[in-house]
């Protein structure tokens, strides 16, 4: 099998973590998984494999991470997808179910112990709960640019408190109505 990106060079055989053999390009770094690999290593693990502890893990931008790339199995294009959980790479699927990460994924989902559940990533909760955090994101960034950083803060912690105050109505159609004084000093302006 051939490596989908670079110059394409010969995957080398490896294992990956205790079971899981997978296939390694000598020049990126990255890891071709097959499909019958991943779920014999998944379905095989013991509870103390379950309770190992790794460092965290950052993940150089891979060159390659906007690549169109072919599975090496196959020769079809693989799908990307979002990883999320504080992740910003995606993580390609073959048609086969094969798995390529780029160099460093690997250790970036062994880190925030997603490796154990990559199936996961390809499902559509998965990857809705992705567009749901990044929505929520956006939407932090724009009220922080609005309303500035000071005020922001004061307003969230103002909002969690209220939460589960038992007069939050109360208090949420004071912060809605306008104030008396304001509205006839506007008005003789």
């Amino acid at each position: 099998m051939k490596s989908p990106v670079g110059s394409h060079k010969r995957l080398e055989k490896v294992q990956l973590d205790q079971g899981l053999i997978a296939f390694r390009c000598p020049e990126s770094g990255g890891y071709w998984i097959p499909a019958e690999n991943y779920w014999k290593w998944s379905t095989s693990r013991t509870e103390a494999d379950l309770e190992e502890s790794t460092e965290p893990s950052s993940v150089p931008i891979s060159e390659y991470d906007e690549s169109v790339k072919l599975c090496p199995e196959s020769g079809t294009v693989m799908s990307r997808f979002r990883v999320g959980h504080g992740q910003s790479f995606r993580v390609d699927r073959s048609t086969t179910g094969g798995i390529w990460l780029d160099g460093g994924e690997w250790e970036a989902l062994k880190a925030e112990h997603l490796h154990r559940t990559i199936h996961l990533i390809f499902t559509s909760p998965w990857q809705k709960a992705v567009r749901d955090q990044e929505r929520d994101e956006s939407y932090h960034a724009l009220l922080v640019h609005r309303l500035g950083e000071d005020l922001f803060t004061r307003l969230d912690a103002l909002k969690k408190e209220l939460s589960h105050h038992p007069e939050r109505a109360a208090a949420l159609a004071y912060l809605n109505s306008s104030p008396k004084g304001l509205l006839s000093a506007d008005a003789a302006i």
